[in-house]
């Protein structure tokens, strides 16, 4: 009889079947924000499932070493760098992507900011900003990844990210929240457009995984681990927990499930203390 794994300590590496095995082998795959955190992690785990990854973020020496990781696995990887906080680089991201690849199978909406202020001290330019980056940005590139996957008959998928936030409020983050909400409400009527089209559309909203960007738990270790003690599941989310419901949703075996948005929290919403 094995014993229990320790759920505090993360799981073993995936092994690096590369192209030609997985369940995605051979699908093409744009991750946005792919060069860190959440979005780093999903990359790596659709390249470990034979996907060829698409990489994009700011900072064009970040997006080359996200490649060469990426490729290392054995699939085949390009980087695209972009400001998804400006719609031209959106619409320049979009264009770029599918003159790259001969088809796109997969869209991971994943990059995303938060500016850490009281509402009251929101200026124009900060709301312009985090709703471009986290709403606009992923509806112009599901507009254009939708347009291709129409036109080629192709039964993709789009995946997009929220936050545990849109059910329950973050302190100094209520545009980010705002944002997020909308983009549950985009996954929903993109589900429904796009279901006859045999394209799904799905959201993953993660509670607290501190190697998100902008999260912060607390000012020191023992703050932190009282924070991570109030989660049912006794710990902080990591990114393979996310980026495992990403896979789950473009499986072939999921094709059914759309419209859908999950909250993977480790039941931190299922519980209110005592």
């Amino acid at each position: 009889m094995s014993e229990d794994r320790d759920p505090t300590v993360p799981p073993g590496p995936l092994p690096a079947w590369g192209q030609g095995y997985g369940r995605l082998a051979g699908q093409n795959a744009l991750v946005t924000g792919s060069t860190r955190g959440l979005g780093r992690t999903m990359a790596e785990w659709l390249a470990r499932e034979g996907a060829n990854i698409i990489v994009t973020g700011r900072e064009r020496d970040a997006v080359d070493a996200s490649v060469a990781a990426i490729a290392a696995t054995g699939v085949r990887a390009w980087g695209i760098p972009a400001d998804l906080s400006r719609p031209d680089e959106a619409h320049r991201l979009a264009t770029t992507a599918l003159a790259t690849v001969d088809q796109l199978d997969i869209l991971v909406n994943n990059a995303g900011m938060s500016i850490s202020q009281p509402f009251w001290e929101v200026s124009d330019a900060d709301w312009a900003e985090e709703m471009m980056t986290n709403v606009r940005a992923p509806f112009i590139l599901s507009q254009h990844a939708a347009r291709h996957m129409m036109e080629r008959s192709i039964r993709g998928r789009i995946v997009n990210v929220s936050t545990i936030g849109v059910f329950a409020g973050h302190r100094d983050k209520m545009v980010y929240n705002i944002a997020k909400a909308g983009v549950q409400a985009m996954t929903r009527n993109m589900a429904y457009e796009l279901a006859p089209h045999g394209i799904t559309v799905n959201c993953v909203a993660p509670g607290a995984v501190p190697d998100r960007p902008g999260n912060d738990y607390g000012s020191g270790p023992s703050e932190a681990d009282r924070y991570a003690q109030a989660i049912p599941a006794g710990r902080f989310g990591r990114a393979e927990d996310v980026a495992a419901a990403v896979i789950f949703f473009c499986l072939p075996e999921t094709e059914w499930t759309t419209g859908q948005t999950l909250l993977i929290d480790g039941g931190h919403l299922s519980y209110l203390p005592d």
